[in-house]
């Protein structure tokens, strides 16, 4: 299903108009009629904004093949997991866009790409959460808003988690869901580290010393030299709940 008809579909489903979403969202008319029309390049802002007014994720208009749920009847798949240090890495607040009794199927189509949501993000036995075990469920996006909005050339390897804390604002938001692209990080690129049992949202300084970097200057660098880390991969994009 085209996002055009997504978005009108679900202001249907709530008995809106266009003009009753316009007011709640704060979208013009003139774009939504647009989006809905699948004439015009919808903004990630003003997605969030329909999306909140019609009570679904962004997730949802995103996905391939999805079962429509909204947010108030998704339940969230894990409770929070909280570490000490921050930010730390745990999966909560995604909602179930896939019935447990309605797999998607094991194929995906040429303009779509599955991602596996993690749960249970624990980095035991060195494994880290890029492990099968913790996977929750599957998510399906579109490669061409993937490409156009995180410029990936690659649709390998991706991971969906969330990072807690504020170590990082102002690039990565607390509590936003963060895609993940195993692969070899470059200098000042944001990355997930695993450090003994502990998982991080860094930027890695190569030089002089491997070193993790906090965009939040109230947080320490952490030198990587004598400890037992792993890089497990790098921040390719990020969605945010509007509050």
């Amino acid at each position: 299903m085209k996002l055009g008809l997504k978005i009108k579909t679900a202001r249907e489903e709530k008995g809106l108009t266009q003009n009753d979403l316009v007011k709640i969202s704060g979208v013009s008319r003139a774009s939504l009629q647009l989006y809905e029309a699948d004439k015009g390049n919808i903004t990630l802002d003003n997605l969030e904004k329909i999306a909140n007014a019609l009570d679904y994720e962004v997730v949802h208009f995103l996905s391939s093949n999805v079962v429509p749920q909204s947010k108030k009847t998704c339940p969230p798949i894990c409770p929070s997991i909280e570490k000490n240090m921050s930010p730390n890495m745990s999966l909560n607040n995604i909602c179930e866009f896939i019935e447990n009794d309605s797999p998607l199927p094991p194929t995906q189509s040429n303009n779509s790409v599955r991602i596996p949501v993690y749960d249970e993000v624990y980095a035991s036995a060195g494994q880290g959460f890029i492990n099968d075990e913790h996977i929750t469920q599957h998510i399906e996006l579109d490669k061409g808003f993937l490409r156009s909005y995180f410029g990936l050339t690659s649709f390998l390897d991706l991971s969906i988690i969330t990072a807690r804390g504020d170590s990082m604002l102002p690039a990565v938001p607390e509590n936003c869901q963060i895609i993940v692209q195993k692969g070899t990080p470059r200098e000042g690129q944001i990355c997930v580290t695993r450090i003994d049992d502990e998982l991080y949202v860094k930027r890695l300084q190569k030089r002089p010393k491997y070193k993790l970097i906090s965009d939040n200057k109230s947080y320490d660098d952490i030198e990587l030299e004598g400890e037992n880390y792993e890089i497990l991969g790098i921040v390719v994009g990020l969605f945010q709940k509007i509050p």
